[in-house]
């Protein structure tokens, strides 16, 4: 799943993306400071994660915008501690919201850690548009509730898929899986196939020539089948 990882400058997104990958990722940055991207893969349960972490930046508006397209999800990384970059995160929420629209979205309560950090109901208080979202707090810097940030995240952006997941689970392997997938979705060959290429991007399935036939990984049936199984641990 395509994961992008945003917020105002300095909340701490390359940090996060640092944690979550062990370190396993690219910045390119200027100064310490990122000018275009974090870039990682991470394995959960069996599933590949790949994290797109935009610069803070407002001037790379453009650099964001290609990031997020095609995003299967939201991070969204505040700083608890500094309230003066409130105003910065509504702006960047405001251009999340218009690049992803209906996109699953965790705001990521980051600098927990620090004395200075403000508890989950100031923060919403002061920050208004994150009414409705699950706010997480969290260290990127300890590592604490990263993990449950990202589960959280994965979970709900597979719920937006999941009648299309199981069908995809119940006909893997199926020589004539793509025309029960038509008939079952309602969908035309084009969208059906536009699905599975989706996916096969995602390393969730195995598409054969043709289209025909397509496989489900096996080490992410389980959650294809049921997304709760993420939250599990």
């Amino acid at each position: 799943m395509k994961i992008v990882v945003t917020g105002p400058y300095e909340s701490g997104k390359s940090s996060i993306v640092h944690h979550i990958t062990d370190g396993a990722c690219i910045n390119v940055e200027r100064n310490g400071t990122t000018i275009a991207m974090d870039h990682g893969v991470a394995n959960v349960d069996g599933m590949s994660v790949f994290l797109f972490g935009t610069p803070g930046l407002l001037r790379f508006r453009t650099m964001r915008k290609i990031l997020s397209s095609g995003a299967d999800g939201i991070i969204f990384v505040v700083d608890s501690v500094d309230e003066e970059s409130d105003a910065r995160a509504r702006l960047f929420f405001r251009e999340i919201a218009f690049f992803l629209p209906g996109v699953p979205c965790v705001v990521a309560a980051n600098k927990q850690d620090l004395a200075s950090a403000r508890p989950v109901d100031r923060l919403r208080e002061s920050m208004s548009f994150l009414v409705g979202l699950p706010v997480i707090p969290c260290s990127a810097k300890t590592g604490e509730n990263i993990d449950n940030v990202l589960r959280t995240l994965l979970y709900l952006s597979m719920m937006q898929w999941c009648s299309v997941f199981k069908k995809m689970a119940e006909y893997s392997g199926s020589s004539d899986g793509l025309s029960q997938l038509m008939d079952d979705l309602n969908m035309d060959r084009e969208q059906v196939v536009g699905y599975l290429r989706r996916f096969e991007l995602r390393k969730l399935l195995e598409v054969q020539v043709g289209d025909e036939e397509f496989k489900v990984r096996e080490e992410v049936r389980p959650i294809l089948e049921n997304p709760m199984t993420l939250m599990r641990r």
